[in-house]
């Protein structure tokens, strides 16, 4: 999303030689990627698409020059429509997306139902304290029995990090 894309300037692309970038999707409801940003700035040579509610016209120039994709979507809890989202992108082909979203986005995915499958990367290392980010953010759930479930668990050793592959229910 584009608490993401302010906080690191991820680029979002394939850094395997000779592979196809994948297309750049980034949720920005109110129109805050910086023109300036990597993704903004390389979007004439990989496909870029700007999620947003943002209907003003001239605020989306710059972008649209750029070479991004404006894909106007409704509003739901102040933030972009993710399941129109979802039905947007699958009327344009695109039938699988690789969410690397930060805490924010990743809630708004659980919680609006479009997350079908979890990978999760786990570094021999703790991190902590009371302000510590948390890969899932928002409201969180108040109990084991409200929380999202997982199943059919796998986990693979890569090098000393482990990635846990599992569904949700």
């Amino acid at each position: 999303g584009v608490g993401t894309v302010l906080a690191d300037n991820p680029r979002l692309t394939c850094r395997i030689p000779d592979s196809r970038n994948p297309v750049r999707i980034v949720c920005d409801t109110h129109l805050r990627t910086p023109v300036s940003s990597y993704i903004v700035a390389t979007a004439a040579k990989v496909p870029t698409i700007l999620a947003t509610c943002c209907t003003d016209a001239e605020k989306q120039v710059p972008y649209r020059k750029a070479g991004c994709e404006i894909l106007m979507l409704p509003e739901k809890n102040k933030h972009t429509d993710l399941k129109a989202l979802v039905t947007e992108l699958g009327a344009k082909g695109i039938g699988s997306i690789l969410l690397e979203g930060g805490a924010a986005l990743n809630w708004s995915a659980l919680q609006s139902g479009i997350v079908n499958k979890v990978q999760a990367y786990i570094a021999p290392k703790i991190l902590g304290g009371a302000e510590a980010k948390t890969p899932v953010g928002g409201l969180g759930a108040d109990s084991p029995d409200h929380a999202f479930h997982l199943t059919e668990p796998t986990v693979t050793r890569l090098g000393s990090d482990l990635l846990l592959e599992s569904r949700v229910v």
